[in-house]
């Protein structure tokens, strides 16, 4: 991952495990559950993050299989639920990449410096991506993510 540091991302990963886990401690998505019924914590679906670009972003995003979504966007962290047919199309859109096919990490042809480095994760396959390397099958995926978190996560 050219232009982006180790340390940097071992940074990121660790807020989104952060996140995750207070999701998951914080009983919001937790049914009341019998004695007979044992509890299933939801699935990860997808695992964003996009950091750079000339206003310095650092946005995470990580979607549940229940809908349920945790982001952090700078000093501001939340949480929001997918409708369940915004949740399909995201499935669609993350199916139709094919990520088993896809290459760990693509690069920029040239460097740039408000490049946007991003990172996604499906189905515990890792994809590192950055403006002007971005492959066209990942458009669509990395537009609706951006989309969700300007919709539902604004920054103002």
């Amino acid at each position: 991952m050219r232009g982006v540091s180790r340390s940097r991302f071992l940074v990121a990963a660790g807020v989104v495990l952060i996140m995750v886990a207070s999701l998951l401690t914080a009983g919001c998505t937790s049914p009341t559950f019998g004695p007979d019924t044992p509890y299933q914590p939801p699935e990860i679906v997808v695992q964003y993050s996009r950091t750079g670009g000339i206003a310095a972003f650092d946005d995470k995003l990580v979607i549940f299989d229940n809908g349920q979504a945790v982001y952090s966007r700078r000093q501001v962290a939340g949480e929001f639920t997918l409708p369940p047919d915004e949740l399909r199309e995201l499935r669609a859109l993350l199916i139709a990449a094919d990520f088993p096919s896809l290459d760990p990490s693509y690069e920029a042809p040239a460097p740039g410096a408000d490049y946007f480095q991003y990172t996604i994760t499906y189905e515990g396959i890792a994809i590192a991506t950055e403006t002007e390397g971005i492959p066209d099958v990942l458009v669509p995926v990395l537009t609706r993510l951006d989309e969700l978190l300007g919709v539902h996560a604004p920054l103002s």
